[in-house]
């Protein structure tokens, strides 16, 4: 579904800012505009989260390295489309999809789902400046996907990384020997046991780090189709999360508290989504419902209504 005339003006309105604020936090404003348009928000709803989210932001008219790589690949964009753009860009960005807890990967599929230029061309320079691959990318088939977490909780539930944002975290967890000796790839990964095992961690413990696993997935299956090889594409998404999963070991040493959730049609349920005040929320809803019309898995529907009973929307 297109976007609406006013989304695509507010995302527009919105480059005037910078993709972070206070010292690293990620800019979710243009990906919850289009998480807000495309689950059926009024245009009231929509001016009201700009005026209210902007608040927060900070100017990007002194980032001048910024703005120089954001023009150079919207002229790019103007010269090759944005198809040949990202097919260019791509290849050489996917070894760091956990890039700012994988912001700069979502905030570029949601742009692609805007098709506005000027966005797309932030989003790739976002991720261009925040480029940081993690571990030597490496196959194994010494354990599958399953195993691979089970072990990493075994050796690094009691650890602690001190980092105060996710992303510095990744970067931690990737220098500990124990997320090394672990952090091959499974040789028989495949998107669809990626995605299961990526919902049961998020189901089991409800933790805001494993919650991008699955907006990130989201995205990653939106720009698949820019990815000139899906298998080694998936090998560096599967090390991402691996990686950020590894910082988040210790919650699955305390049994997290399930709300009593309402059972309630996709319309409904991405209806009352619109009506968080948190764009975590709002996008993990939009993922679920996104992902589910291609792999209708119920665990999708019942974390989308267990954050509804959480927030009492």
């Amino acid at each position: 579904m297109k976007l609406s005339l006013l989304t695509n003006e507010l995302i527009s309105t919105g480059l005037k800012f910078q993709p972070t604020y206070q010292k690293g936090l990620t800019n979710h404003l243009p990906m919850t505009l289009v998480a807000l348009d495309q689950m059926g928000a009024e245009d009231e709803r929509l001016l009201g989260f700009y005026h209210q989210y902007i608040t927060q932001l900070e100017n990007v008219a002194r980032n001048d390295a910024f703005l120089s790589q954001a023009n150079k690949i919207e002229q790019l964009i103007e010269r090759s489309g944005i198809d040949a753009t990202l097919q260019q860009y791509l290849p050489k960005l996917i070894a760091s999809f956990a890039s700012q807890a994988f912001h700069c990967l979502i905030r570029l599929a949601y742009a692609v789902k805007s098709q506005q230029p000027r966005e797309i061309a932030y989003s790739l320079a976002y991720w261009e400046q925040n480029y940081r691959p993690l571990a030597p990318l490496a196959t194994t088939d010494s354990y599958n996907a399953a195993e691979q977490l089970k072990q990493l909780t075994q050796v690094l539930s009691t650890a602690s990384f001190h980092a105060d944002n996710i992303s510095e975290r990744i970067n931690e967890v990737t220098k500990h020997p124990n997320y090394l000796k672990l952090a091959a790839v499974p040789c028989d990964i495949t998107l669809e046991s990626a995605l299961q095992l990526i919902i049961k961690q998020y189901k089991t413990t409800n933790d805001f780090t494993l919650l991008h696993g699955i907006t990130a997935l989201h995205a990653f299956i939106e720009l698949s189709p820019y990815f000139s090889d899906q298998t080694t594409a998936l090998h560096w998404f599967w090390q991402s999360y691996t990686a950020a999963f590894a910082t988040a070991c210790h919650v699955f040493n305390h049994k997290s508290s399930q709300t009593s959730a309402p059972h309630l049609s996709w319309l409904e349920t991405l209806s009352r989504g619109s009506l968080s005040h948190n764009d975590h929320t709002i996008k993990l809803i939009y993922s679920c419902s996104e992902i589910y019309k291609r792999y209708p898995f119920a665990e999708l529907k019942q974390i989308a209504h267990q954050r509804i009973a959480q927030e009492g929307l």
